[in-house]
C-alpha cells in the first residue's frame, strides 16, 4: 500500500491517465463477505439506502485523509468531467459518517 500522506510530487501524466480510466470505468468491485453482510442489512433496514453511495462516501473520505493534495487534484478533474453525467445524490440515507 502506498505511504499514508506522501509528501512526493503529483505526476500529472498518470493523473491524467486516471482520469481517463475513471472516465471509462468509474465503478469499483472488492470482495468482502462481512461488508456484503452490514451494507445488505443495511439496505434491508433502511428505505432509500444506498450502499453505492454509503461506499462511495466512506471510500472518499478515508483517500482524503490519506492523499488529501492528490484527493483534491483528482477531485477537481474527475468532478468537472462527470458534472453532467452524474445523478443528484438522494437524501434518504439515514447513515452518517462521522
Amino acid at each position: 500500500m502506498p505511504r499514508k500522506k506522501s509528501k512526493e510530487k503529483i505526476d500529472e501524466k498518470l493523473l491524467r491517465q486516471a482520469v481517463k480510466a475513471a472516465q471509462r470505468q468509474p465503478r469499483l468491485a472488492f470482495y468482502s463477505p462481512v461488508a456484503a453482510c452490514i451494507l445488505n442489512y443495511w439496505k434491508s433496514a433502511v428505505p432509500r439506502f444506498s450502499m453505492s453511495e454509503f461506499l462511495a462516501a466512506v471510500v472518499e473520505k478515508e483517500l482524503a485523509k490519506r492523499w488529501p493534495k492528490l484527493y483534491r487534484m483528482a477531485e477537481a478533474r474527475v468532478k468537472t468531467k462527470f458534472k453532467a453525467r452524474r445523478r443528484g445524490r438522494s437524501s434518504g440515507s439515514s447513515l452518517k459518517l462521522k
